[in-house]
């Protein structure tokens, strides 16, 4: 905890704007449901924020600090972030909004899908050539490298290693992409959807996000790189196998790491 109350301590340097903090925050409780970090409300008066720790093993989970402040910094203007106030390589601070996580209803309502659907093309209209296009397979073998042989006996990796290649060698415009569109980091708010915990975002595929919650067709800006109907089904499938496997992975290296911690299987 010596992070986070160094962070607190260092309010002055936040960034909130002309005189809406005038004390230090206090903690109002530990946020659950974060799995990468760990998170805290904090609050001064009518002002909260959330305090957002790093894990101890971030590096290892693919996380890149910079680059997400870099896209956040891009999505302020689109109202899909909640606007940062602080940031390190080891902390970030961001303004808290009250709402509650996406749900089954919102899942089968056609107006929040249509929201959400929306709200991905706002992220993906944003310039961010200036980043570098991620490359699935090296992300995956990073994963991969840490498991070891034992890994291999799953019969995985190759089968997640051929979707990764078949999606890096597509022609696709890449954009900013989340990589963890789970329904914990969608906030339903009275002003709209907001997507948090941008910790794994990078510019990739732009129907990787929108995979999650069973859109079965590409996106307008792919349809025309699709020669047939059998050729997007097939990029389909592959960025499907793709999607899970990054997540079976990303399981497996946490997985790994509890182990090592408490000596025991989580």
């Amino acid at each position: 905890m010596q992070l986070f109350q160094q962070t607190l301590a260092n309010w002055r340097q936040w960034n909130t704007g002309c005189d809406e903090l005038a004390a230090q925050p206090t903690l109002v409780r530990e946020l659950i449901g974060g799995l990468t970090n760990r998170s805290f409300l904090v609050a001064s008066g009518d002002f909260k924020a959330v305090v957002r720790i790093n894990a101890l093993n971030s590096t290892d989970l693919g996380v890149d600090r910079q680059r997400e402040g870099l896209i956040l910094k891009l999505l302020q203007p689109t109202g899909a972030v909640p606007k940062v106030l602080y940031q390190s390589d080891e902390v970030l601070v961001s303004v808290f909004h009250e709402g509650r996580h996406w749900g089954e209803d919102d899942s089968r309502s056609p107006e929040q899908l249509t929201a959400l659907k929306q709200l991905l093309q706002r992220i993906q209209d944003v310039d961010a050539t200036q980043l570098q296009r991620r490359n699935y397979v090296q992300y995956c073998q990073a994963y991969i490298d840490q498991l070891g042989s034992a890994f291999a006996i799953e019969g995985l990796q190759q089968t997640i290693l051929t979707a990764a290649a078949a999606i890096d060698a597509g022609d696709w415009p890449a954009v900013i992409c989340h990589h963890d569109l789970v329904p914990e980091n969608i906030l339903v708010t009275p002003r709209g959807l907001m997507v948090l915990d941008w910790e794994y975002a990078a510019l990739g595929h732009p129907a990787l996000d929108a995979l999650r919650f069973n859109e079965t067709d590409l996106p307008a800006s792919c349809v025309h790189l699709a020669t047939s109907a059998e050729k997007a089904n097939e990029t389909l499938k592959q960025l499907a196998i793709l999607l899970r496997g990054m997540d079976d992975l990303w399981s497996l290296v946490q997985n790994a790491f509890s182990e090592d911690i408490y000596g025991q299987d989580t």
